[in-house]
């Protein structure tokens, strides 16, 4: 069974977004590793205070409060899902160090669907846990991520909708956006966001596109569309405000100077001003969802 990973610093954002996580797990029927980094600078005056001997009691403290944390989660699921609802259990693990190294250990190790955070109020990617996660970080992830805005709270998810340019190499990505729609019984809108600029091939690689998808995915809840909005971010805000979507999914084309979502800060705008979650999958992604 995959496992959603979920990273927490304690802070409100964070925590919403576990919350969040498991929420989604339960619909899922998967379960949930959270886990928690201490990072402290070795030219920080708090190695005073907190010698590299006492590590091993300061990762306990953090087991506790994660093994507290959980158990609120799994009766914050309980308590939303019902009698018959689903309940994933939690593991937790504190370590010593950065969350990006630990995050990439567990995903190692384990067989992690994708890793979940909460952004900060303002969207910034520097701030996905408290001051713990940069951008390069994120910007070279090689998992899925769902990134999870401030306040935005778990409803069943019916709706993903993916943000395509038409590129064929997006068929893999899609395969496993319907699998994971599957799952959810949930309808998979396929999105081009159409700019102002002329493209006078757009309906031949329109049905090119198409052509291609029928062949390669099957699944009778798929859809296309045409969203007419000068920018990317601005269709897809379009779609969280208009077309009942729950969930907007991306591609992130690490080498692209037009079409690199997060590198173009689409993300970060798109955290500002949606409460929907927004999930990165790495172009050539090769691993499964579920």
């Amino acid at each position: 069974m995959k496992t959603l990973l979920v990273a927490t610093d304690f802070s409100e954002n964070a925590n919403q977004a576990a919350d969040y996580a498991c929420k989604f797990a339960g619909q899922l029927g998967s379960n949930v590793q959270l886990i928690h980094a201490s990072s402290i600078d070795t030219d920080s005056p708090l190695q005073v205070i907190w010698p590299i001997e006492d590590q091993d009691t300061i990762i306990g403290r953090n087991d506790a409060l994660l093994e507290t944390f959980s158990a609120k989660l799994q009766n914050s699921v309980a308590t939303s899902s019902g009698p018959d609802g689903y309940i994933p259990s939690i593991r937790v693990r504190s370590a010593a160090g950065e969350v990006g190294d630990l995050i990439r250990e567990t995903v190692q190790l384990e067989d992690i669907a994708m890793v979940i955070l909460g952004l900060s109020g303002n969207g910034d990617l520097k701030r996905l846990i408290q001051g713990s996660c940069s951008r390069d970080s994120i910007d070279f992830a090689e998992y899925p991520l769902l990134l999870i805005p401030q306040n935005a709270k778990f409803v069943p998810v019916k709706k993903i909708a993916f943000a395509t340019d038409l590129s064929i190499s997006d068929m893999e990505i899609i395969q496993l956006l319907a699998l994971l729609a599957a799952r959810l019984n949930a309808e998979l809108l396929i999105v081009h966001v159409i700019g102002d600029r002329e493209d006078t091939q757009l309906t031949h690689h329109i049905n090119e596109f198409m052509k291609e998808l029928k062949s390669r995915v099957n699944y009778n809840q798929m859809y296309y569309e045409n969203v007419y909005q000068s920018k990317l971010e601005d269709g897809l805000n379009w779609l969280a405000d208009h077309g009942g979507t729950n969930i907007i999914a991306v591609v992130h084309r690490k080498h692209s100077s037009t079409s690199n979502i997060l590198h173009n800060s689409h993300a970060q705008k798109m955290a500002r001003h949606t409460n929907l979650p927004l999930i990165v999958i790495p172009e050539g992604y090769k691993g499964m969802l579920f």
